[in-house]
């Protein structure tokens, strides 16, 4: 992994990776102000956009839901992106530390490095199966707008992290 050094000079110059979302829905209250804050802190670290699709009705069904939040999703994605389908079947990370050091890797590759995040019934499987990997937050079920706000968090701690910026820390302050 790059030295801390050379991580807080690509954060402080905006040299690094593409981090983009891809979610199912707009953000809405209580979560929408939280989800903005931890975005506008990614961004100001790294370059980052957020693709927001629209929702399908789940009166439709889930295979319609499925196939046309999928499609909306697809088109979004950045070329030739490294793809993680947030899924409770992924393989969550064994702490916040550990995904720092899996986002160092993947800021350290050329590809951009996009996260799914489905939407009321989950995401689309063909989606989350055509994916690169599949990461879980955790084993309980999230709403999915919550879990954008627990991903955006967690994406902005492993970024504070590799930069070297003050940031609460598991086990309290160091």
């Amino acid at each position: 992994m790059m030295a801390i050094r050379s991580l807080t000079a690509a954060y402080s110059n905006r040299v690094s990776r593409v981090i983009q979302f891809v979610v199912v829905g707009r953000l809405r209250p209580p979560l929408a102000d939280a989800g903005a804050e931890f975005e506008a802190r990614i961004a100001r670290m790294a370059d980052f956009r957020v693709d927001e699709v629209a929702a399908e009705p789940v009166q439709r069904g889930e295979d319609q839901v499925f196939r046309r939040e999928g499609d909306r999703m697809r088109a979004k994605l950045v070329a030739g992106a490294h793809v993680v389908a947030m899924d409770s079947r992924g393989r969550p990370p064994a702490s916040s530390e550990a995904l720092a050091q899996w986002l160092g890797r993947r800021l350290e590759d050329t590809r951009p490095t996009t996260f799914l995040v489905g939407g009321a019934i989950g995401l689309d499987p063909a989606l989350a199966a055509a994916a690169d990997e599949r990461m879980s937050l955790g084993p309980l079920t999230l709403p999915h707008q919550l879990a954008r706000v627990v991903l955006g968090e967690q994406v902005y701690r492993a970024l504070a992290d590799l930069a070297g910026h003050p940031y609460p820390r598991a086990g309290g302050a160091r």
